[in-house]
């Protein structure tokens, strides 16, 4: 009996000391913390900027324990000219106990594409939280884990206001989609009427991180019938000759048809481009591209 009451006290003990140190977590945002002057941070670069790239370092200031999770759209400047800013998805979450320094990975992305690529060893500084809009966006971008080349195509929509073509996935064309609803309905851009298929970003150190390549150009036209018609589809240069060519001159019933273009754009000159769908010498529908 007496044993029992030794071993239940031994437990309520352990429960108000475990209490005890819960009340004394004091639980920030990174935001929050820096505004308080809780923490103090720095990060540092691995090398490259898309994926888990950047060491963020936080030294805490306070005699109490602090949980410190980082928000989303967070921003870290470089120290040195040229290199690109990084952009956190954020949430990644650090406790420090008094007076220590700890350090978390975190998910980032490039915030400005023409700037210069990170090396490994480049320092960083806090810089503050992006928009609302960018924030909404790293949202969707985290709750799909999307840190690949469709977030950081989205997050550049954002920063530097990129095309919103380039926002497509040729095997994940409906999550594309929905990332688009996403970002045309924070941003009030139309939805694009086609689509761009690049080659993989390179994160080549000291090299800007938007360098277009484009492979593919993807669209859709669709069109109602009254009368049988002989149709021709192709993509046209601004001088309007046809230098590819989907069908010509081939003959359709009365009906509703769907027709797929994939514009073939890994060889032809940067400039404006034009996919039509023709009777004749006649324009039904056109779209215009823009290979950069």
């Amino acid at each position: 009996m007496i044993f029992q009451m030794k071993r239940h006290f031994f437990v309520l003990v352990l429960l108000f000391v475990a209490r005890l140190a819960a009340a004394e977590t004091i639980r920030l945002s990174l935001a929050e913390a820096i505004r308080n002057r809780v923490v103090s941070v720095r990060a540092i670069s691995n090398g490259g900027f898309q994926g888990k790239t950047t060491r963020v370092i936080m030294t805490n200031i306070k005699t109490q324990t602090v949980a410190i999770r980082i928000d989303v759209g967070t921003i870290l400047k470089a120290d040195s000219g040229g290199y690109q800013p990084m952009v956190l998805a954020g949430e990644e979450l650090l406790v420090l106990q008094p007076s220590k320094t700890g350090e978390v990975l975190t998910e980032t992305f490039c915030g400005n594409s023409p700037a210069s690529c990170p090396s490994a060893g480049t320092t960083f500084a806090y810089a503050g939280i992006g928009s609302d809009t960018l924030v909404t966006v790293l949202r969707f971008i985290k709750a799909n884990s999307l840190f690949d080349d469709l977030g950081q195509s989205a997050v550049w929509a954002i920063t530097n206001n990129k095309s919103l073509s380039n926002i497509y996935d040729n095997n994940r064309p409906e999550l594309a989609r929905r990332l688009l609803d996403v970002i045309c309905k924070a941003t009030g851009r139309p939805m694009p009427d086609y689509y761009t298929i690049n080659r993989p970003a390179e994160q080549i150190p000291n090299a800007p991180a938007y360098i277009p390549k484009p492979l593919k150009i993807i669209a859709t036209f669709r069109v109602a019938l009254e009368s049988p018609k002989n149709l021709t589809l192709g993509v046209f240069n601004e001088k309007g000759e046809m230098i590819q060519k989907v069908f010509e001159d081939q003959s359709f019933p009365r009906s509703g048809h769907e027709f797929g273009v994939q514009f073939e754009a890994a060889d032809v000159a940067p400039g404006k481009y034009f996919i039509r769908l023709k009777e004749g010498s006649v324009t039904m529908q056109e779209k215009a591209v823009i290979v950069e």
